[in-house]
């Protein structure tokens, strides 16, 4: 039509039509080629001559994303790239590349601070000319119209205060750091109202006369924090978790690792790593298709050939669940497990839902049983059993040992530690002893024999909270 319009013959209209149409079939695919090629070896090369700059960009794009930033981030410890934690005294906005150190955590990735906040702090940093030294001189110095509340709690939670008590914690244990943190996380409040009154009177150029506090040998002024009980180790995490997206001093797992090991548990890199894992299966997953579980659903790729399956368990912490439904209307479910080296998919059929549907949550920790499915992209499995991940401690431990010492520890902590233990009735023993410190003498406490306790998870963290991270042995 277009060629009749404009008098073209139509002959030679097909003819140039067949040109346009056997140019199309190579002209733009290659020239794409040619583009993507040239982009992945300039990629390829930056990855390899510069690593700390490139993982520095990779996480910068990822910062948003907790899920890529997790992967790239293990990626980085793979590769032997250090990754530092964030710090209100050393972090810029994005990732950035600290010579000698390794890639510094960029303050734009902690949950609930805007570009906005972070550049007041920056600012205050370059106007100081130094580090600073006290969460009580940052509320001096930062607008608190953009630093509030939210702002001071995401900064503690996350680590980035953490370099204010070098003084306090260099040097010293993973409970002093959670000691400390829990210190700042107490003094908010006053910490808030401090900055108001400090800022408020140097607007109108008064000085408290009488204010004075106790300075360092820098001549800072030194802030008393109000005394309280550490962080337990899971309440770290959690709110690491809470404010970054991941778990970054450790993961909740870890302290089942050995327990877990010992149940013949793999891990995920045990299942990327291993490829006899994906090869030594005989079993096809051809036969799981013919479950009648499996009518209706298509949890595999249709284009992609299933691969073995191997029996495993795993433990891990429920991240995501997606509920879903058979063509029948069952209810099933695939759940995200995730421990410190990765995640897989769970397929829940509606059978094992059924029975295991009132403890499948996020952030529910749990040993998962089943048939692994080799795959090149995808870690999945089929779940046939689920149990609370305490199971393992119930199999092992029979009894309890709390171990105190006075000082610190006084009347007040024995009233708490039995109310505690009411809390958490079972059939496990307990056993008490006292560490006298003035009489270097040691006491063993005879304990009713009405008084059983339920040796789960719980009970222990509550316990290293109130008492100590070193004051509880299970027999």
């Amino acid at each position: 039509t277009g060629a009749k319009k404009n008098g073209i013959d139509k002959r030679k209209a097909k003819k140039l039509f067949k040109l346009m149409e056997n140019f199309a079939g190579y002209g733009f695919n290659k020239s794409h080629s040619t583009a993507y090629a040239l982009l992945a070896y300039q990629t390829a090369y930056l990855k390899a001559n510069y690593p700390w700059h490139f993982a520095s960009a990779l996480l910068t794009i990822q910062a948003q994303d907790a899920n890529k930033l997790s992967t790239y981030l293990r990626e980085c410890r793979e590769r032997k790239i250090p990754v530092l934690p964030p710090d209100l005294n050393e972090s810029q906005l994005q990732f950035s590349v600290e010579p000698g150190n390794g890639v510094r955590f960029g303050l734009t990735a902690i949950k609930g601070l805007g570009e906005g906040v972070i550049s007041e702090f920056i600012a205050v940093r370059q106007s100081l000319g130094r580090g600073i030294t006290s969460i009580y001189e940052l509320s001096e110095v930062v607008d608190l119209r953009l630093a509030n509340k939210r702002v001071f709690e995401a900064l503690i939670k996350s680590g980035a205060c953490d370099s204010f008590g070098k003084k306090e914690t260099k040097g010293s244990t993973p409970e002093d750091i959670r000691h400390y943190r829990a210190q700042m996380l107490a003094s908010v409040d006053g910490v808030l109202d401090h900055g108001s009154r400090i800022q408020r009177d140097k607007d109108l150029g008064q000085a408290d006369l009488f204010g004075e506090t106790d300075s360092d040998e820098t001549g800072h002024p030194q802030y008393e924090l109000p005394e309280t009980s550490p962080l337990s180790e899971l309440e770290q995490l959690q709110y690491e978790k809470e404010t970054i997206g991941l778990y970054w001093s450790g993961h909740p797992i870890d302290r089942w690792a050995d327990k877990l090991k010992a149940s013949g548990a793999v891990t995920t890199a045990d299942l990327t790593s291993k490829q006899e894992i994906l090869e030594e299966a005989s079993l096809s997953s051809n036969a799981n298709s013919n479950n009648e579980n499996n009518k209706g659903i298509d949890h595999r790729r249709p284009d992609r050939k299933p691969g073995p399956v191997k029996n495993i368990s795993i433990g891990g912490i429920v991240s995501n669940i997606r509920p879903l439904k058979t063509r029948k209307g069952d209810r099933m479910c695939v759940i995200t497990l995730e421990d410190s080296h990765g995640s897989l998919e769970a397929v829940v059929f509606p059978e094992p839902f059924r029975i295991h549907s009132k403890i499948i949550e996020v952030g529910q920790t749990l040993l998962v049983k089943g048939k692994f499915e080799g795959s090149e992209d995808a870690l999945r499995m089929i779940a046939t059993e689920i149990v609370p991940i305490e199971i393992l401690l119930k199999g092992i431990a029979k009894s309890i040992a709390i171990r105190l010492s006075s000082p610190p520890h006084s009347k007040e902590t024995f009233t708490k530690l039995l109310e505690l233990l009411k809390q958490h009735q079972g059939n496990g023993l307990v056993a008490l002893s006292v560490e006298d410190r003035e009489s270097n003498i040691r006491v063993y406490l005879d304990i009713d024999s009405q008084i059983r306790v339920n040796l789960c998870d719980s009970l222990v963290v509550k316990v290293k909270k109130l008492c100590g991270s070193e004051s509880v042995v299970l027999n």
